[in-house]
């Protein structure tokens, strides 16, 4: 076996092994597992680019958020991965999902030094729904390029298709 197909095999098994113990673990070890892939702006958990428009790049993930019906790597004033947990119609169905989600990130993130913080949503008939911010307490003199990453989720509803969407954003800084 030469050099190069070895240095291909480790590659591929390094690759592949993030991808794997993220999906194999609880929603926390995938929360983790983002976490740390932020700080590579995602390279390592970067599937074939979905799209490319003058204000975004949007990848597939190999990296699944338990309870995601669409998960995407962006890149937009900085990089971020995308979870859509619902999509519906039906308004009833959003407090479960929200309340469900906002309590797996928080026993996810608080033990990790994370704070939670909420901000209005100002969508008509949304106002219930805060966006759920999630950060970590920073030094005033920490240059952006350490900044932690940190994780919002929050409720959008789309004219365009009549449908209503909890999403988890965790962001790069």
């Amino acid at each position: 076996m030469n050099i190069k197909s070895l240095l291909l095999i480790l590659l591929f098994a390094t690759f592949g092994n993030v991808a794997s113990k993220a999906q194999s673990g609880g929603f926390c070890d995938v929360v983790n597992t983002l976490l740390k892939e932020s700080e590579s702006k995602f390279k390592n958990i970067q599937g074939q680019m979905m799209e490319m428009n003058a204000t975004a790049t949007m990848w597939a993930s190999t990296v699944k958020l338990p309870g995601s019906i669409g998960y995407r790597i962006v890149n937009s004033m900085g990089f971020f991965y995308e979870s859509a947990v619902l999509q519906t119609t039906n308004r009833e169905e959003i407090k479960p999902i929200y309340e469900e989600y906002k309590k797996k990130l928080s026993e996810c993130l608080s033990v990790q030094g994370y704070d939670i913080s909420y901000q209005e949503n100002f969508i008509a008939g949304l106002s219930d729904y805060k966006k759920v911010v999630f950060m970590k307490k920073v030094k005033e003199d920490t240059h952006v390029d350490q900044l932690p990453p940190h994780v919002t989720m929050e409720v959008t509803y789309s004219k365009e298709v009549g449908k209503f969407t909890v999403v988890i954003f965790l962001f790069q800084h």
